[in-house]
């Protein structure tokens, strides 16, 4: 698969289905994800690939918990806007995500495999190269991602579960959840780069514009 097809395509797939994943495909996923940047080469994280549908279970209720507790607070003006939205009988952006998010947390023990990265505290600069060449390989395989931290909420129960050394050195940083997905894949809608990126100083703009998305090239 052309890299720029990996990046530009390379989007949360939350709706995945329960097929396990081929031992050998998962090889070469691990293989390539070990390869992002590491400072020093110290490669200063761990991952636990998690298929015990025990541990799957007690993890769904958690994030769960996580996620109606995150819609709750943080996210209560978003839920408050999605409900707006469907008495005018709109389906909004956040309202799709939204969909997809309550669908993961209802089914994440049905997910084939959940991957969760370790690191040293506030070393995620280490962890999440790994992370997002592991999302990329993944790809070229056909399998669907999505990178979330929700269960930092819920920290210290899930560790307890993983049976992550009591030190302090390791800390968890994310999760993937990953498996062949039920839906289409397509490039990724952002916002323009030049909406984003300025100029020598904050606030000033670039010189150039990209109005729909490079790839793939005319």
């Amino acid at each position: 698969m052309d890299v720029y097809e990996a990046i530009y395509t390379t989007r949360a797939m939350r709706r995945v289905k329960p097929d396990p994943i081929p031992e050998d495909v998962l090889k070469k996923v691990m293989d390539a994800a070990v390869r992002g940047p590491s400072g020093g080469n110290a490669q200063t994280f761990r991952m636990i690939c998690v298929t015990d549908p025990e541990i799957k279970s007690k993890m769904q209720k958690f994030y769960r918990a996580c996620l109606d507790e995150l819609n709750a607070t943080q996210y209560a003006s978003v839920q408050d806007q999605i409900k707006e939205d469907e008495k005018n009988s709109e389906r909004s952006t956040p309202a799709r995500i939204n969909d997809s998010a309550q669908w993961l947390a209802d089914n994440l023990h049905n997910v084939p495999m959940l991957i969760f990265f370790f690191g040293k505290l506030g070393g995620e600069s280490t962890t999440f190269p790994v992370l997002w060449n592991l999302c990329l390989s993944a790809r070229a395989e056909g399998l669907g991602t999505c990178i979330t931290t929700l269960l930092k909420l819920k920290k210290d129960e899930v560790e307890k579960v993983l049976d992550t050394p009591e030190d302090g050195f390791w800390h968890m940083h994310a999760m993937i959840p990953i498996g062949y997905p039920m839906g289409n894949w397509g490039i990724a809608q952002r916002k323009p780069a030049n909406l984003s990126t300025f100029q020598d100083r904050w606030d000033n703009p670039v010189s150039w514009e990209i109005p729909e998305p490079l790839w793939p090239s005319s």
